[in-house]
């Protein structure tokens, strides 16, 4: 029996929610980490055409992120693995954007 089985035919539904919904957010963390650089990377370009570029990658990481989230959630017929993923995507396309309002704030040059 898979243990997904186990714990709906144990009534623990939420248990295997909670796993979709981690599932998910681990999705969003694991797809930015391979098709992009760190936040902190980031935040130390200093060139338009480098944080163009890191702009782009963060929102091919979300769009394949969230079409695997969906995609899941369509195979499952549980909503928590899009949840999972879009709450994952959210906090770091926060951070990213972060990043890069700090990385476009840091002079150009060293100042003395």
């Amino acid at each position: 029996m898979a243990g997904e089985d186990l714990l709906v035919q144990n009534g623990n539904r939420h248990a295997l929610a909670a796993v979709m919904f981690m599932g998910g957010a681990y999705l969003a963390f694991d797809a930015m980490s391979t098709i992009n650089s760190s936040p902190w990377t980031h935040e130390t370009f200093s060139s338009p055409e480098k944080m163009a570029a890191g702009r782009e990658y963060v929102l091919q990481a979300i769009v394949v992120s969230l079409a695997f989230g969906t995609m899941s959630s369509l195979i499952g017929r549980e909503p928590w693995p899009l949840i999972g993923t879009a709450t994952g995507d959210a906090y770091l396309a926060w951070l990213y954007w972060r990043a890069f309002r700090r990385a476009a704030a840091q002079p150009t040059h060293w100042t003395l």
